[in-house]
């Protein structure tokens, strides 16, 4: 196959970030199109990429020939119309997270993908981290005993825009952000068993939580606490904790070197586990880009008619958790999945 023809519908955060890689691999894939309604967000993919194909309506790039890939950066209450859409007219999909609001729309976007026998990836970019990687390895391996309790906890005004924190449109932090949490979760610890979750909004003008508390426990025995907040107010941020705790020790993601004056190597990063008697052990992974390894990976697929590593069914299992906690916050009750 010549080099893979994409469209990238939505250039708000995450639309140019995808134009940027996929012009990272102009022998596999080249961007044809991008579609935004906003004129101002066109003008620009044209000035930073010279994308001359800029439309307002993604309907008209549904038959158009010499499109093989739509990647779908909208809101997520919008990506279920949208991926049933490409599908149908022969599209490869690839899909941003969380993969959508409900459940129904969830399996029904797999369930026309596979009909149509299109790819279809969901954008877990996590699993393309070699840092991640490295701390599953690191977890997974029992180097800090099982079961362990991962926590994560970070505050700040959040994303950009309204429908982010709306119920039925974004769901708030603890669907759009929280959902690569529970995501790799899944990954490292496998099923979850229930989650129990309490929250507030602090901003008056939204319809969802956005800072809370959750408690996710699997069926392995290990835990995730989350604490997290979108609740402040542009400029200003809360502290954040991220660690594993195991009953050999602590495992410090993204911990600082103890040395201010050692340079890091720029090509290799480290994360580090606290043992007792004040031992340290470091272990280093080649840094990566993400975002460019994710579709570059995704092209690749289509490329030699192969299935992604990342599939509908990872982002249905990240959407239930989302779900069960978002439950959990309505009624304030444990949900068992």
């Amino acid at each position: 196959m010549e080099r893979i023809r994409v469209a990238v519908v939505g250039y708000g955060q995450i639309g140019p970030v995808h134009v940027n890689r996929y012009k990272k691999i102009p022998d596999k894939a080249e961007v044809v199109a991008v579609v935004d309604i906003n004129q101002e967000r066109l003008d620009l993919a044209k000035e930073q990429y010279g994308i001359e194909r800029l439309l307002k309506d993604y309907r008209e790039l549904l038959t158009m020939d010499d499109i093989d890939v739509i990647d779908v950066c909208i809101p997520t209450f919008e990506h279920h119309e949208l991926v049933l859409k490409a599908a149908k007219h022969g599209k490869h999909v690839f899909c941003e997270k969380p993969m959508a609001m409900t459940m129904e729309d969830a399996l029904e976007m797999e369930k026309v993908c596979k009909e149509a026998g299109v790819k279809l990836q969901l954008g877990f970019v996590r699993r393309f981290d070699n840092e991640w990687l490295k701390f599953k390895e690191i977890v997974t391996s029992g180097e800090l005993g099982r079961p362990v309790v991962w926590r994560s906890a970070s505050a700040g005004a959040g994303a950009p825009n309204p429908w982010f924190f709306q119920r039925e449109l974004g769901g708030g932090p603890y669907m759009d952000g929280a959902v690569h949490n529970y995501d790799f979760g899944n990954f490292m610890f496998g099923k979850v068993k229930a989650v129990t979750a309490k929250g507030v909004s602090i901003q008056p003008d939204r319809t969802a939580v956005d800072t809370g508390i959750a408690h996710i426990e699997y069926e392995s025995g290990d835990v995730l606490q989350m604490m997290w907040s979108w609740g402040l107010k542009a400029g200003s941020f809360g502290g954040s904790i991220h660690d594993v705790l195991g009953e050999d020790g602590a495992l410090l993601f993204r911990a600082p070197r103890k040395d201010p004056l050692v340079k890091e190597d720029e090509d290799m990063g480290q994360l580090t586990i606290s043992r007792p008697g004040n031992e340290e052990e470091v272990y280093t992974y080649p840094r990566n880009d993400m975002f460019g390894d994710e579709l570059e990976h995704f092209i690749d697929c289509v490329i030699n008619d192969e299935d992604p590593m990342v599939t509908g069914k990872h982002g249905q299992e990240a959407l239930e958790v989302a779900l069960a906690v978002l439950e959990s916050f309505e009624t304030e009750k444990k949900v068992y999945l």
